[in-house]
């Protein structure tokens, strides 16, 4: 789906960005599809940081309305159990909106994680998010060309970030966060085209 967010590619910018003391929010989600069109969210972990260090952390399970399929389970550790008695992420999504405020977002492989939200907006006749945002997946292409992948987990381990549980909400979004000061300290570098999509 098409969202409202832009996403900053400018990234030589976003080191100054970072060092004027900007607050950023790294967000990440899980769901049980890859499609917004017919999955929903289970959870969301966001941090929200500047230079100065870690601000807040936000973090939720939800009742996704349907059965949580295996596959997926076997991906996050959440089971339907887990879930059954947790929310509805209509009822928490103009929250979390609210705990984002206006800060800059920072999420891998951005688009999926905003086209869900923004259709968790929808379905709660809510407004979108609007918020600035930065797509680690194409800054840290930009920032480490030669790495032979940049899925979240093999950066975290190139770069030595500890992951916690990958693919759990909040774990990924603070390693998102490590991996997005790692990014900003490389200042100056050749100009480099961004993939379309990862290979």
């Amino acid at each position: 789906m098409k969202h409202p967010n832009r996403i900053l590619k400018e990234f030589k910018k976003l080191h100054r960005l970072y060092n004027e003391g900007a607050i950023f929010t790294s967000i990440d989600t899980e769901t049980t599809t890859s499609s917004s069109k017919t999955g929903r969210i289970i959870e969301i972990g966001a941090v929200q940081f500047s230079k100065d260090g870690v601000i807040s952390k936000w973090h939720h399970l939800f009742n996704p309305h349907c059965e949580i399929p295996d596959f997926i389970t076997e991906l996050t550790h959440i089971t339907n159990e887990m879930v059954y008695s947790c929310p509805y992420v209509e009822d928490y999504i103009a929250d979390f909106k609210e705990y984002i405020g206006k800060t800059i977002l920072i999420a891998h492989n951005a688009q999926f994680d905003l086209n869900f939200l923004n259709m968790e907006c929808e379905k709660a006749s809510i407004t979108p998010t609007t918020n600035n945002t930065i797509d680690t997946l194409q800054f840290s292409r930009w920032a480490f060309p030669d790495f032979e992948s940049h899925k979240l987990a093999f950066l975290a381990n190139q770069l030595q970030i500890d992951k916690g549980n990958s693919h759990r909400a909040l774990d990924d979004a603070i390693t998102c966060m490590e991996l997005f000061k790692k990014c900003v300290e490389i200042k100056v570098k050749p100009n480099y085209v961004v993939p379309l999509q990862d290979q």
